[in-house]
């Protein structure tokens, strides 16, 4: 698939950011030291666009993935360019099954606690693994009962993402925000390289308000559960998992 002749590029950024600085535009001519200036300011632009001051999260870095279970196996690595799952994890429709609810840690201790029966999942808990600092933690997701086959479970996830580079020159979010990755780029060599918060970083702020409008339009939509699919530690003693069955909303079926 070609990407769009109106995506922003590395390259892009490369002339907008040092040509702001009065390096010029063509960053063959730069020496290091000026390459590795604006460089920096290039990833934190971006850094600075993914996680924005206001806390928002970018439908476009929750991508959909799917994951096996293995038979007898309670816990598996996850990804390791993912943050964290957002939302439950979901059976193939064709088994009819309620997603595997995502609960703390506590809970599903307590959960391990009363049985150790191998069934179909109902639960899992995130946790991180342990880790000597050689490389970026990573986590690990257990489930409650542990697996009696092979399912195929799909999830959405926050996405972590590497560094612009010349050979991964786009960075996410597509064309339609690449006015506002400019602006971010440029807002941090204005800080950083000018000691300045001037026109380029209210720009920035201006877009990126415009930009989460645009978002939450076109992002998906999020719907929980119409009740509990796991026992918590609040249910243990009172609660039993019944029959489910599909809902269907606006011609769409769970």
């Amino acid at each position: 698939m070609s990407e769009s002749t109106l995506s922003i590029s590395y390259a892009d950024l490369l002339i907008e950011v040092g040509g702001f600085l009065g390096y010029g535009v063509d960053s063959t001519a730069w020496n290091a030291a000026k390459l590795a200036e604006v460089d920096r300011y290039i990833q934190s632009g971006i850094r600075n666009f993914y996680y924005p001051p206001a806390g928002y999260e970018w439908s476009f870095l929750n991508p959909s993935t799917t994951i096996a279970t293995a038979v007898g196996d309670d816990a598996m690595d996850l990804p390791d360019a993912l943050s964290r799952i957002t939302g439950n994890l979901h059976f193939a429709a064709a088994l009819n099954c309620t997603p595997v609810t995502l609960v703390s840690e506590g809970q599903m201790m307590a959960l391990k606690a009363r049985t150790t029966t191998n069934a179909k999942p109902k639960c899992a808990a995130i946790r991180s693994k342990v880790s000597d600092g050689a490389g970026g933690q990573r986590l690990e997701i257990v489930y409650w009962p542990t697996p009696d086959a092979i399912y195929t479970l799909t999830y959405r996830y926050e996405a972590y993402s590497g560094k612009l580079t010349t050979l991964k020159p786009y960075p996410l979010g597509g064309m339609k925000h690449s006015e506002l990755i400019i602006e971010s780029c440029l807002a941090v060599a204005e800080q950083r390289g000018n000691d300045e918060r001037g026109a380029h970083t209210a720009r920035f702020a201006e877009m990126l308000a415009a930009g989460i409008e645009i978002d939450k339009k076109m992002g998906a939509r999020f719907f929980g559960m119409m009740g509990e699919n796991c026992e918590t530690s609040d249910s243990l003693s009172r609660r039993n998992f019944g029959t489910t069955y599909p809902v269907t909303y606006k011609g769409e079926t769970w």
